[in-house]
């Protein structure tokens, strides 16, 4: 037992101080970049927030519920709709925080980068699509303030 202790305590060492390839990003580099990305995504999605409660007494009964890439797929009531994004992509923040990975997982491993790494590419295509839905939001309240004509 105390040799598997052993050995683990050796990979961890390897991997938090692995600055072998030129190339390749460290561990402990990639950690220090998603800890601080993670306070960019909850800094952008409480912007949203902040646009979508100045938005709201200006937008139609019916909003988009759904878009595709620069159009609307599906009109819904209630215009409430526009804060569940920024209220969820806000939770997926928090449920994506580095140290649930770290305390699930060994921390510094190449598994937990892994996942750390997944969860990034996650929140970049969520943080994409919102800054879409916001703007497809500004464009219709801009066009039916008659700014575009």
């Amino acid at each position: 037992m105390d040799d598997i202790a052993v050995k683990i305590v050796l990979l961890i060492k390897c991997y938090n101080n692995a600055e072998t390839d030129e190339g390749m990003i460290s561990v402990a580099k990639f950690d220090k970049i998603y800890k601080l990305s993670f306070y960019f995504f909850i800094t952008v999605y409480v912007l949203e927030l902040l646009l979508a409660s100045g938005l709201y007494f200006y937008l139609p009964d019916v909003v988009p519920v759904h878009i595709g890439l620069n159009s609307v797929d599906l009109w819904g009531k209630g215009k409430y709709i526009i804060f569940l994004l920024p209220c969820f992509l806000i939770l997926l923040s928090f449920i994506s925080k580095p140290e649930y990975a770290e305390r699930r997982y060994l921390p510094g491993t190449y598994t937990t980068t892994l996942i750390k790494l997944f969860l990034l590419v996650v929140q970049i295509i969520c943080l994409l699509g919102s800054i879409n839905y916001f703007y497809i939001l500004l464009k219709i309240v801009l066009e039916g303030a008659n700014f575009f004509h």
